[in-house]
């Protein structure tokens, strides 16, 4: 009896411990925080932020290295592995909202690498950003 009471403890144990296990976090979860942007690119900062709905939200603001005005926007995402289909919802260029792009991301600790896909599915210019603390 006493075996029966301690099996039943450690399967109890077990499965309990299976279910209390932090979620995995995907990809696109792993860069929700504070960014900078790094060269070669302007410098800049950026925020992402994950909805209650499951989108991520980008807001960022960068400034051209010859100086002159900022430029900045805001975008939404859908995310599927490491790549994030992205909605332009506030830039300064007018024009730019309501346009889409799909962007590939590379996540290495603190770093971030990322390129927007050309319409022939095939990687831009790519970008760089590292965590801020």
């Amino acid at each position: 009896m006493r075996e029966r009471v301690l099996g039943l403890c450690v399967a109890l144990a077990a499965y309990a411990g299976s279910s209390w296990a932090a979620p995995v976090k995907s990809a696109c979860d792993a860069t929700v925080g504070s960014w900078e942007y790094v060269a070669p690119g302007n410098p800049g900062r950026a925020i992402i932020s994950k909805l209650a709905d499951g989108r991520h939200l980008l807001v960022w603001i960068q400034t051209p290295r010859e100086g002159g005005a900022a430029f900045a926007g805001a975008w939404e995402a859908t995310c599927e592995g490491s790549r994030r289909h992205w909605r332009v919802i506030y830039a300064t260029d007018p024009a730019a909202v309501g346009s889409e792009v799909i962007e590939e991301f590379e996540l290495s600790g603190d770093t971030t690498h990322f390129w927007i896909l050309g319409p022939d599915g095939k990687r831009g210019q790519a970008g760089v950003a590292r965590r801020l603390r």
